[in-house]
């Protein structure tokens, strides 16, 4: 039965993709299975046997990762810890990437020999690494985008300010040197009227292109939105207008620029009462930790966003009001980007509300990914 028991276990092991090396008490390797043979190109019959530092010291760099993770293993007993190592093989130029778990053999509670478990992880590691280039390319990507815009911004703006004060300005002193029943007057009255949406226009412009730079600082998170709050009912009172929000809040605190974050969510809060229809708009937010990430949703129940008009809500100047600029989500995207978070918005469609989701890093990522395993 121990012999039919040890022909399951070979078996087993032999038919496993996880190198397997175990090294005795002397420092010699007295087991590995053919995953292992594959992955540190080595020859059952041929290293059987060896000192595990005569097969693979045989320099001062060759793989010098690699035989430290052994080396602490043997004389400071860190066993248990996986490790990511580069391993070259002699018939290899390329080094592949292993991962590495240690452990001890134990026999009547004393280490007769080390277990060591080598995993080839070079595609997964190489992905990861083209993953981590794209990402950072479309990073660099909507900088240079965002900086462009800033660009364009700051010129046309500098550029229309001008002659539209002074259109708006000769089209009053017209007026006024008119009598008030000439005909005229109305068409004076048009070209001030489009003469000061193109003023406002130009302002908003400025105030895109100047955003500053957010000096992050640790805030209460309840704070800031209830102040948010606060900013935008000041705004709607002067037209009748309310919102109600119901925060559920698990993030105690959060570090953010404190005014021009605060900005974001009263734009995004103004945003979602310009689209309800009723006097009292109400808005749920809900604010929790995922992972490495703070993750703040803004849900209201407000006329929606169709379809075909989502790819374009946060393009700049793109607005389906009559009298809108159409430059306040462009806003709040900018200051989330420079916040180095992401901003989503989506819509099942008219008449089925919105949900805006902001992501932002964890300034203590570990202690996020310690206590947030989700």
């Amino acid at each position: 039965m121990a012999s039919f028991n040890s022909i399951i276990v070979e078996n087993i092991i032999e038919s496993i993709d996880v190198g397997l090396m175990v090294i005795s008490d002397e420092g010699k390797i007295i087991f590995l299975n053919s995953a292992a043979c594959g992955i540190l190109n080595l020859d059952i019959k041929k290293h059987l046997g060896f000192g595990w530092g005569e097969l693979f010291i045989t320099d001062a760099t060759s793989n010098a990762e690699f035989n430290q993770v052994i080396l602490d293993v043997i004389s400071e007993q860190k066993a248990g810890l996986k490790h990511i190592v580069p391993y070259t093989t002699k018939d290899s130029e390329c080094p592949k990437k292993l991962s590495i778990t240690s452990s001890y053999l134990t026999e009547n509670n004393k280490i007769v020999g080390l277990v060591f478990l080598f995993e080839d992880v070079t595609e997964m590691h190489n992905a990861q690494e083209r993953e981590k280039k794209i990402l950072s390319r479309n990073a660099e990507l909507q900088k240079e985008r965002i900086e462009g815009l800033d660009s364009l911004s700051q010129a046309v703006a500098h550029q229309v300010l001008n002659p539209t004060t002074v259109i708006g300005g000769m089209t009053n002193l017209l007026s006024r040197k008119l009598p008030q029943a000439d005909p005229l007057q109305r068409e004076l009255e048009i070209i001030s009227e489009e003469a000061m949406k193109l003023e406002g226009l130009v302002a908003a412009v400025k105030t895109y292109s100047n955003i500053p730079k957010p000096y992050p600082v640790e805030v209460s998170t309840v704070e800031l939105f209830e102040q948010a709050l606060n900013n935008a009912n000041l705004i709607l009172d002067r037209i009748g207008e309310r919102i109600e929000m119901k925060l559920n809040c698990a993030v105690e605190r959060i570090t953010v620029g404190k005014k021009l974050f605060e900005a974001a969510i009263v734009e995004l809060l103004l945003n979602a009462s310009n689209f309800t229809p009723e006097k009292i708009t109400d808005v749920q937010v809900e604010i929790e930790k995922i992972k490495q990430t703070i993750q703040i949703k803004m849900i209201d129940h407000g006329m929606g966003i169709e379809s075909h008009v989502m790819s374009h809500v946060l393009d700049p100047f793109f607005s389906t009001k009559a009298k809108g600029v159409g430059m306040g989500l462009s806003r709040v995207k900018k200051i989330v980007f420079e916040h180095q978070g992401i901003l989503n918005i989506e819509s099942e469609g008219s008449g089925q509300g919105t949900t805006v989701t902001i992501e932002l890093p964890c300034p203590d990522a570990d202690c996020c990914l310690a206590n947030n395993q989700h």
